[in-house]
């Protein structure tokens, strides 16, 4: 039944007069139809002109330069234009560009959810109004909210528990700036010029396991009472991630926008062992799938989705996948879909490609009414730490240990 669809596909691209090829076009026509305009993005990436390639290094350089800048060079009194939060700063400037040039409208609706997220828990909060998160343990310096990657701090604790439900998605997909600037900057490299395929490439993913074991060392440091052997190792592990993070952005013409997530980070090889271990995972149908291998092209991720689903039962539950739902809202069959711990509620919920579209539809209440709850999420939050930023020193502020938040008899691991 597949190879007979994918035939008549075929069939409907063969010309009338009997050839398969169509007929040779100028050179210059050609060049026209291979180039995406600026203010257009769809899953299936298309080639971008030279000036915003320039454009999306030359943020990335930026990016780089704030880092440096906030940790090495104390230049011009560490601007925001030239510090840490740079970066936050560039993805919300490229991320309205990104989001209104983006033609899925699921995706569009992800890019709001996660410049959003950025811009107001990753940036305005912590510059603004910093405060310090409960945690367990020592840590190397401390946490302002949210430390979501800092092991021991009420974030991080609190993403394990979404991610074991709903997925990497709650974090890498909808609130992880390490994606959002990918995403917003270094969408020109999303296409299959840039981006690595085939065996070998998905071979490589296994790279990352080795800052994951440097992960699980910072995590007994960041637990252990404060030494000149807990604190070299932090400064040290601090190092092997901070440098391949910054440095995978500007080799992004040559290992794609998402070479860092596919191969060298830490965090999203701890949430993803949740992917395994936990309720999400994607749903593969091989009776109604025509193997088109759309599904393929349009992730980043370089996960070869439909071979996946059909080698393992049906069920696409790899580590890597960050739920992104590209693959899911361009299957023409329909034939992905998202399963996770709501499916215990509603067993014959169907998260497949018209469910998240829907989802997204504006002539409907419910859509209106989850954006509106985002929203006041997002202005309870920044009013919240505008709050404890002023309680700072005094007894409103939020108790520095997680022990003493929960009322436990813990002072350190």
């Amino acid at each position: 039944m597949a190879n007979e669809a994918i035939r008549r596909a075929e069939e409907r691209f063969v010309p009338r007069f009997g050839r398969r090829d169509p007929p040779p076009r100028p050179a210059m026509a050609a060049r026209a139809q291979r180039l995406m305009p600026v203010a257009q993005q769809r899953s299936l990436a298309g080639r971008y002109a030279w000036w915003v390639k320039a454009l999306s290094l030359t943020a990335f350089a930026w990016a780089f330069l704030g880092w440096l800048n906030d940790a090495w060079l104390f230049q011009f009194d560490n601007p925001l234009w030239l510090n840490r939060y740079t970066e936050y700063v560039i993805i919300l400037a490229f991320g309205v560009w990104r989001i209104t040039a983006e033609k899925n409208p699921y995706t569009r609706r992800r890019l709001m959810i996660l410049v959003g997220n950025v811009a107001v828990l990753w940036w305005l909060i912590p510059w603004a109004f910093p405060f310090i998160e409960p945690h367990i343990g020592y840590l190397a310096g401390l946490p302002a909210f949210p430390s979501l990657h800092t092991p021991g701090t009420l974030t991080f604790l609190l993403v394990l528990g979404a991610v074991f439900l709903f997925g990497r998605r709650v974090i890498c997909g909808w609130n992880c700036p390490c994606v959002a600037v990918r995403e917003v900057v270094g969408f020109p490299f999303r296409h299959a010029d840039h981006v690595p395929r085939g065996q070998w490439a998905w071979r490589l993913r296994h790279l990352k396991w080795i800052w994951f074991a440097l992960y699980l060392g910072a995590m007994w440091a960041m637990t252990r009472p404060s030494n000149n052997l807990t604190a070299g190792y932090l400064g040290f592990f601090a190092m092997v991630v901070v440098l391949p993070y910054f440095v995978t952005m500007l080799l992004s013409p040559w290992i794609g926008n998402r070479g860092y997530c596919r191969y060298l980070c830490p965090y999203g090889a701890t949430f993803g062992l949740l992917n395994k271990v936990g309720m999400f995972r994607i749903d593969y149908h091989a009776e109604s799938c025509i193997q088109c291998g759309k599904c393929e092209k349009v992730c980043d991720m370089g996960i070869p989705v439909w071979e996946m689903g059909a080698a393992h039962g049906g069920k696409v539950d790899t580590t890597e996948c960050m739920g992104c739902g590209r693959c899911i809202t361009e299957c023409p069959s329909q034939s992905l879909t998202f399963r996770d711990v709501r499916h215990l509620p509603w067993p014959t919920l169907r998260q497949d490609r018209d469910h998240l579209l829907r989802r997204t539809d504006w002539k409907l209440p419910s859509t209106r009414w989850r954006a509106a709850g985002f929203a006041l999420a997002l202005s309870a939050a920044l009013g919240g730490a505008a709050y404890y930023a002023t309680q700072v020193g005094t007894l409103g502020e939020l108790p520095s240990r997680l022990g003493a938040l929960c009322g436990l008899p813990i002072s350190s691991w």
